[in-house]
């Protein structure tokens, strides 16, 4: 960490993961509290997928079946973030779809989201980084490297992901790593060792979530944990889900497509019963630019009866109890 504090592994459970867990983050955010007890949810927090196209065929991709052709023009881009901005946007999170370094215009998007005072994540197959000059990754606040058992973590992948890194301490670099029924310890302790070597703030390891019922994490816990220093590893099973219902974080934290279209949740291609590779339509709120009239609307909850897989229920329920009216609050 930069404040050279070693964190608990609760703490960084806290820090760096939202879905099944209880949401602090959303809890001490007077921006969001403020505007929900005023019967409003503002999209502090958006992901944004600037381009389908992609240099990688991972087995895990949960937008495989996607138009891969398809890519957001940079001056739709300028209007969406201007609006999104004036609507309360604090964070973006720079994401797939494709792969975001891919994008035609991408040290000019970083440049446009930080002329605006967003602070921006990025989520990437890693393999790109040595493209991109030190100011452009000095503009991000963090960058998450995705993984697979697919995939060597080999030397001169290993020695380029140093050279970035070193040369941009500033960022908080991690490590996610999708573990499949047939997971590849080796790999994925190479990967913890370098993540311990290199001051990352953690490693998660999250199960394939299109057969999560055949990974088992805790399993994989027990024989990595005997072998390497697994404090910053934070292990993510999800191997239970809840049901949707009345659902607010499509307003909180929406994902804008490639498409332009705006969708529910980052969890949208696993929600429904017919599992998609790509964004449901079912679960497409309209045009990503009438986010104006989306918001008006977020006092009454999109219908998210028809997910059969929700990540994001008690981001809702709270969320739900900040829009009522509630009596008493001094008695708490």
């Amino acid at each position: 960490m930069k404040s050279g504090v070693k964190m608990k592994q609760t703490d960084i459970e806290i820090s760096y993961t939202a879905a099944d867990t209880i949401p602090l983050k959303m809890l001490l955010n007077r921006n969001i509290v403020n505007n929900a007890t005023s019967g409003v949810v503002i999209p502090v927090h958006l992901q944004l997928i600037p381009t389908n196209k992609c240099n990688r065929s991972c087995n895990f991709c949960s937008c495989s079946e996607r138009d891969k052709t398809l890519e957001l023009s940079f001056e739709k881009l300028k209007k969406i973030i201007d609006k999104y901005s004036k609507l309360g946007t604090k964070a973006v999170t720079i994401t797939g779809g494709g792969e975001p370094l891919l994008y035609y215009k991408f040290e000019e998007l970083i440049n446009y989201l930080h002329s605006k005072n967003i602070k921006i994540g990025l989520v990437t197959n890693g393999m790109l980084l040595y493209q991109y000059k030190k100011e452009t990754y000095d503009k991000i606040t963090w960058c998450r490297i995705s993984n697979g058992d697919d995939r060597e973590f080999n030397d001169i992948y290993k020695n380029m992901l140093k050279k970035v890194i070193i040369e941009c301490p500033d960022v908080d670099w991690a490590f996610s790593h999708v573990v499949s029924q047939k997971p590849n310890l080796n790999e994925i302790m190479k990967i913890i060792e370098f993540a311990n070597e290199n001051n990352f703030t953690h490693v998660r390891l999250v199960a394939d979530l299109f057969e999560p019922q055949k990974v088992d994490i805790e399993e994989v816990h027990k024989q990595i944990s005997t072998e390497v220093d697994d404090s910053k590893v934070i292990y993510q099973g999800r191997k239970e889900f809840t049901k949707g219902d009345d659902c607010y974080i499509c307003y909180l934290k929406p994902v804008i497509g490639a498409d332009g279209k705006l969708y529910t949740c980052c969890g949208a291609q696993y929600a429904l019963k017919n599992v998609s590779r790509d964004l449901p339509k079912e679960l497409c709120l309209g045009d990503a630019e009438d986010i104006d009239k989306v918001i008006a609307s977020s006092s009454k909850p999109f219908d998210g009866s028809k997910c059969v897989k929700c990540y994001y229920s008690t981001y809702n329920k709270i969320l739900k109890s900040m829009l009522s009216n509630i009596n008493h609050k001094e008695f708490v």
